[in-house]
């Protein structure tokens, strides 16, 4: 095995450890922007190309994917919505985050659609080793949960992908 697989096996070992926070790890109050973005950024540091800004959540309100704060402070919502947000920008438009989004609380309140979604990313992203890096799912899922399933699989085949280009450029230097 040459070090640039040693360097792969290494990350993706790492890679394989990142967790999202469950909801009840949010902070149990209101923040200001400087606030949310600096816990958006750390939550997602080890998974963003780049970094949120404050630019970036306004869009996201102002499009209607976010929910508008009160009074200028943020609720656990809007982290919840920020990281589902920033994850899923890399491999669907926003319109179609908006829909999913707005799919997902038809049945779900924020918090129950949240755990969800950290949930199946931790377990999905914990499986990630060279032996079971593979696709399993379940056709008696609803059309909500297989979604988000199929959304996550791309997001943590993406970033393996990303980094496997990373390393193969870095090692032709």
């Amino acid at each position: 095995m040459n070090m640039d697989n040693e360097e792969f096996k290494a990350w993706l070992n790492d890679f394989s450890a990142v967790r999202l926070p469950l909801w009840n790890e949010f902070p149990d109050f209101e923040l200001y922007m400087d606030q949310l973005v600096n816990l958006g950024n750390r939550y997602l540091e080890k998974l963003l190309e780049s970094e949120i800004t404050p630019s970036m959540i306004n869009s996201y309100v102002k499009k209607g994917l976010m929910q508008r704060p009160a009074k200028k402070k943020y609720a656990p919502a809007n982290v919840a919505e920020l990281v589902v947000i920033s994850l899923l920008k890399s491999i669907y438009p926003l319109e179609t985050i908006k829909s999913g989004l707005q799919q997902a609380l038809k049945t779900d309140s924020v918090a129950e659609s949240y755990n969800y979604f950290a949930e199946l990313f931790n377990h999905t992203i914990s499986l990630v080793d060279e032996d079971k890096a593979m696709l399993n799912f379940s056709y008696e899922d609803n059309l909500m949960k297989l979604t988000e399933q199929f959304a996550i699989h791309s997001l943590i085949y993406k970033l393996i992908g990303q980094k496997l280009v990373e390393i193969q450029l870095t090692s032709k230097k």
